[in-house]
């Protein structure tokens, strides 16, 4: 089987008819055996979708999608060398599963307030470190600089979109950020304007 494990929603899941194929039993023992199944009315509406599938003449036959711990309960039933290691393999495939969703989230989840001020800190204190003689309006472009390069660096809107695995790798940016030749003129003029990014 390419796949033993797929995500539907945000739960990891198999079926019943996967199951049937990897266990070598036939599809409809395998409905039996969850419908025979001495766990609570809960678990089984937890854990087994009732839904359906198309068969090689094109009617609808039913199948059960089932989460993991669905799962756990029915292949306890199923014993045996081969079985064991069926087993094995679809913990495999969950954990595996499990693994790409989780860095996956993480990769979305944004940095918390908290964190967000930590930036702004270290951004003011670069900035100082850097310009300690500047006045502080006349630093305005510095901040508007540095934000906009941090913005590009790590590709977001704002640096409060900046995702939480970054966070350590955007203080190490600022911490080392040195100011670039800022633009004269029209350019210089749209820095001064702007304090820091929202």
């Amino acid at each position: 089987m390419d796949s033993l494990v797929y995500q539907q929603d945000s739960a990891i899941v198999t079926d019943s008819l996967t199951i049937a194929e990897v266990f070598h039993k036939r599809h409809d023992k395998v409905l039996r055996d969850i419908k025979n199944l001495a766990c609570s009315d809960e678990f089984k509406k937890l854990n087994f979708g009732e839904s359906t599938y198309k068969n090689k003449q094109g009617r609808k036959m039913p199948l059960y999608v089932i989460k993991e711990n669905g799962f756990y309960i029915l292949a306890m039933g199923y014993t045996g060398e081969k079985a064991m290691q069926f087993k094995e393999r679809y913990i495999n495939e969950f954990q595996r599963m499990r693994t790409i969703l989780e860095s996956q989230k993480e990769q979305h989840f944004t940095i918390i307030s908290k964190q967000q001020r930590e930036i702004q800190e270290a951004v003011r204190m670069r900035i100082t470190e850097l310009y300690p003689y500047v006045r502080d309006k006349a630093r305005r472009k510095y901040y508007s600089g540095m934000y906009q390069q941090l913005k590009t660096k790590f590709g977001v809107g704002s640096f409060r979109d900046i995702r939480a695995n970054d966070f350590e790798s955007a203080v190490a940016f600022i911490k080392e950020w040195h100011s670039p030749k800022l633009a004269s003129g029209e350019e210089s003029k749209r820095y001064n304007c702007c304090i820091v990014d929202s």
